[in-house]
């Protein structure tokens, strides 16, 4: 199936049209039926009436002159088809012939008595009726094809419509929801409650925007506001007479300068808009000038690290966040991967596999996320911010960022960049 079916089968709009048009389809058949069941009793009665009546003016067989009603006694019915004989022991009914009779197919038969009181048999063709009962029914089953038709047509066109909306309301919490907290609908009028909810989903999304941009101000003053103080710790400490402690202490106090940094870094990310800064990347390019700066280090750690490249593209970035990100995923493939680290670009893509220990894919949505450190996490400097910036990296660009499993083992984390 197609994805514009399913989009039609799953749009409660036209889902509720259909309903709604089935509801409506089914009340005019109901109605149509019960016409045409009471309007033929109806005819059927005024029949009966004016057979009794002109069965109490005439005697024996004495029917109207030019008129097409049957009158016989009871006890000459032997020239008539016998279903006449089969109705009249019954009392009288409508009775259909297999062959007409009388240039007539239908009757309706009654015993009744004549002006003398004896007990006939009249009856009348029912061929005119029963053409009109059909025309009857025929006009009012076009009728309601007709409105039907209409129907549907007013009714899609108007979910069509409503669906437009929400389909435009469901993009913008996607994109919120994917971290573009500058989604929103633009709906500024109020002829309704779409425009309603549509308008209080743009109100919420400021209103987040707002917030997370606050959360991130404060974040990165803090961190600004405590690097001096750290700093001056930090000398303190390193005039202490040597020592286990003396090192120890210097090492956390490294170690809260990286998380500080790495939120001011994270938080000048963020903060960016627009494509200020972007220029064309070449991702090849960029793999060999990283693996000739970071190769040393790599090889000092007891390791090796090998570039991969296979038609990659040039992309629009920031080449200063990319070149952050990838040292960021090179640093954490020193500390948590294996003794093989391949820097790859292929097509529009980037990346970093290593043959390590690996994580466990169930972890991969937490491992990005910042301040969140998990056993076997891979965190590039072990503050917990590492895969965080690389995400807010990502996210600047409006790339992807992937983690998966290398085969046969260890982790590939991976920056896709989207078709412009």
């Amino acid at each position: 199936m197609t994805k514009q079916p399913r989009w039609l089968l799953r749009s409660s709009t036209l889902r509720l049209t259909g309903l709604l048009s089935l509801v409506f389809a089914v009340g005019m058949v109901i109605a149509i039926v019960l016409a045409m069941w009471f309007g033929r009793d109806a005819v059927l009665r005024r029949i009966d009436t004016t057979l009794l009546e002109l069965a109490a003016s005439v005697s024996d067989d004495d029917a109207p002159s030019g008129s097409s009603v049957l009158i016989r006694p009871l006890d000459e019915l032997g020239g008539l088809p016998a279903p006449f004989t089969q109705i009249a022991a019954r009392g009288g009914g409508t009775v259909t012939l297999e062959q007409d009779f009388r240039r007539s197919e239908t009757w309706r038969v009654m015993i009744a008595e004549d002006d003398d009181d004896e007990p006939i048999l009249i009856a009348l063709p029912l061929d005119d009726s029963e053409d009109a009962l059909d025309l009857l029914g025929g006009a009012l089953w076009t009728t309601a094809a007709v409105v039907l038709v209409f129907v549907l047509a007013i009714g899609l066109g108007a979910g069509l419509l409503v669906q437009r909306r929400l389909v435009r309301i469901n993009g913008t919490l996607h994109r919120l929801a994917a971290g573009d907290l500058q989604a929103r609908t633009g709906v500024e009028r109020s002829s309704d409650d779409l425009d309603d909810l549509a308008r209080q989903l743009d109100t919420t999304a400021g209103e987040l925007e707002r917030l997370v941009a606050q959360t991130r101000h404060l974040s990165a003053s803090l961190a600004h506001d405590l690097r001096t103080p750290l700093a001056r710790l930090r000398a303190r400490l390193e005039m202490l007479s040597e020592g286990a402690e003396r090192n120890d202490a210097l090492e956390e106090a490294a170690r809260l300068s990286g998380i500080f940094d790495t939120i001011m870094r994270v938080a000048r990310i963020e903060a960016k808009h627009g494509t200020d800064g972007f220029e064309p990347v070449d991702l090849a390019t960029l793999a060999k000038e990283l693996a000739d700066t970071f190769g040393p280090v790599v090889e000092d750690s007891g390791k090796q690290l090998t570039v991969a490249t296979d038609l990659a593209a040039t992309v629009d970035a920031d080449r200063k966040m990319l070149v952050q990100a990838l040292a960021n995923l090179i640093q954490n493939a020193i500390v948590h991967g294996g003794t093989d680290i391949t820097l790859f670009a292929s097509g529009r893509d980037i990346g970093v596999v290593d043959n390590g220990t690996g994580v466990d894919p169930a972890l991969y949505d937490d491992i990005i996320k910042p301040m969140v450190q998990v056993d076997a996490a891979r965190q590039s400097d072990g503050t917990g911010l590492g895969l965080a910036l690389v995400r807010a990296v990502a996210d600047r660009h409006g790339a992807e960022l992937a983690l998966s499993e290398n085969t046969p083992q260890g982790l590939c984390v991976t920056l896709k960049f989207t078709e412009l």
